[in-house]
């Protein structure tokens, strides 16, 4: 009887062991699951602002003269959105992100930043113009408010106000 108590209590601990292994490999592939799943709506977030605005700019470039207003929608983490002037040399303030005017001493052409504390994505939008040269719009509640105005061969952005 001795016996066949020892060997019952192998097989719960082997059984014990192999639940605990399989309940970490479920949590870890489920944790990477979410994780994936967080990393690839953040891009199709990027992704859509970046198409939106796109073609926003582009809608507006060749009609001269015509104004409208955009409601944009940021992906959660991006405190504002910078626009650099692209259509003439744009001439940057001294406390502009250091990213931003690397970016453009480097005529990498981008002309969009989204930042965070410092900017993180940057893509080019199109032919756009801005006053100052570094316009900056904060983003409350992950939105943003623009005005484009059509110069023919260009947008001109402000803040919608």
């Amino acid at each position: 009887m001795l016996k066949n108590d020892k060997s019952q209590l192998y097989s719960q601990i082997f059984i014990y062991i192999l639940t605990i292994i399989l309940i970490s490999f479920i949590l870890f592939y489920g944790y990477n699951a979410v994780q994936n799943f967080k990393k690839r709506a953040e891009q199709v977030c990027l992704l859509k602002f970046k198409n939106d605005l796109i073609n926003a700019v582009e809608s507006v470039t060749s009609d001269f003269g015509s104004i409208k207003g955009k409601d944009l929608e940021l992906c959660a983490g991006y405190a504002q959105v910078c626009f650099v002037e692209t259509f003439e040399s744009p001439a940057l303030p001294n406390n502009a992100d250091p990213i931003i005017k690397d970016s453009v001493l480097s005529n990498t052409g981008k002309n969009v930043f989204l930042v965070e504390k410092i900017a993180r994505e940057s893509f080019y939008a199109g032919k756009i113009s801005v006053e100052p040269d570094l316009l900056c719009i904060k983003a409350p509640n992950n939105k943003i408010s623009i005005k484009l105005e059509g110069k023919g061969n260009h947008a001109l952005l402000s803040q919608w106000s």
